[in-house]
């Protein structure tokens, strides 16, 4: 019984002894960790991708400039006609593909038919030859030329008999002579026609009209087939190889501009870097501006209180131009490598000379911060 009472005295003892140290420490423990600072700001350099004269500069150092506004302005006359150019042979490589895809007119179709048929009926009529009517003709012809000729004959018989008696005259003899030869040639002639629509055409006028026909035929299939897959494939091709390079001019034109981008928000014009006039040459910043919605204090925390700064805690900050004056701020980002740091970190009380750096954001804070103004950090330890 008595040990039971001897060790709890003890116990009740010890705790109260750990109790006031607590105690102790804690009165003597800062409750909060003051940290100098400065102001920094997000500087962006802005230029362009394809440089040049300068033509216009639309902003003053100081101007306060919102997104999509135009600052800086460059001469483009090449890029203006590679455009036109581009642009006609865009527009023409269109033109050609819609005509592949549409193919032939109807007039286009109707007058190859028209051609083909033309052909067909030139190599039956040639392949069948002559009509009836036309070896009845000729027939008649030879008849008449063959009655003609025995006329002839007789005529000069008459004339040879009287002219070999001394009874006619040499012009009459010679006028027989020249009957009967014309008769005779009008004889062969008709003979020769009679001959020639017996046995028909020749081969090689049915192997001619074979070929125009078959020629004429494939010219209307063409057109009646429509443009083939392969040539409009190759005309959209080309469509596209032309609106790409049109997109890339445009691209280029419009770098000849510079502007503020959207993701910019508002920013402050710092530094002008050029004049209208002045020759710049591609990727080079002309323009330097502050982004005003983009101010933060940097500090440093010793690696031995470091643990009591956390993301988006709630500190406090004061600048000397606004003395008295409180502004609520937010941790926004804790740096994971050390600064600072000694050659041997040992004792505690050397790794209280590595610190980490951290960012603490102040909203609302414009035309009060400006930056490299010095401030304080007011970090609770609670």
């Amino acid at each position: 019984m008595k040990n039971k009472i001897i060790i709890g005295a003890v116990v009740l003892g010890l705790a109260l002894a750990a109790g006031g140290g607590l105690w102790i420490w804690s009165r003597g423990r800062p409750n909060v960790l003051r940290l100098p600072g400065v102001v920094e700001v997000q500087e962006v350099r802005l230029g362009s991708k394809v440089g040049g004269r300068v033509e216009k500069v639309l902003i003053r150092e100081g101007d306060i400039i919102t997104a999509n506004q135009p600052l800086v302005e460059f001469e483009a006359p090449e890029l203006k006609n590679q455009r036109q150019q581009a642009k006609a042979k865009f527009d023409s490589a269109e033109a050609e593909l819609a005509r592949a895809v549409a193919g032939p007119r109807k007039e286009d179709k109707a007058a190859a038919q028209a051609a083909m048929n033309s052909a067909k009926a030139r190599l039956d009529r040639v392949e069948a030859g002559y009509r009836a009517e036309e070896k009845e003709q000729a027939q008649g012809e030879l008849e008449t030329a063959r009655a003609d000729y025995g006329q002839a004959l007789q005529e000069f018989a008459r004339v040879d008999k009287l002219y070999a008696k001394q009874a006619a005259a040499g012009a009459d003899y010679d006028s027989a002579i020249a009957y009967r030869d014309r008769a005779k040639g009008r004889m062969d002639n008709a003979q020769a026609k009679v001959t020639m629509m017996k046995e028909g055409s020749r081969k090689e006028d049915k192997a001619e009209s074979l070929a125009e026909w078959k020629k004429a035929q494939a010219q209307f299939e063409v057109l009646k087939n429509g443009t083939r897959q392969e040539d409009i494939d190759i005309a959209r091709a080309k469509v596209a190889e032309l609106k790409a390079n049109l997109e890339m001019i445009d691209i280029n034109l419009k770098e000849t501009t510079i502007i503020a981008s959207p993701e910019l928000g508002k920013a402050v014009v710092e530094v002008i870097a050029v004049r209208a006039g002045d020759l710049v040459p591609a990727n080079q910043p002309v323009v330097r501006v502050l982004r005003v919605e983009d101010l933060w204090v940097k500090v440093f925390v010793p690696e031995t209180q470091y643990g009591f700064v956390t993301l988006q805690k709630e500190v406090n900050v004061t600048i000397d131009s606004h003395p008295g004056k409180v502004f609520k701020g937010y941790v926004i980002q804790r740096s994971n490598i050390a600064e600072f740091t000694p050659r041997n970190v040992q004792s505690v009380d050397e790794r209280r000379h590595q610190v980490f750096g951290v960012k603490v954001f102040v909203p609302n804070a414009q035309g009060v911060l400006n930056a490299g103004m010095a401030a304080e950090v007011t970090i609770p330890l609670d």
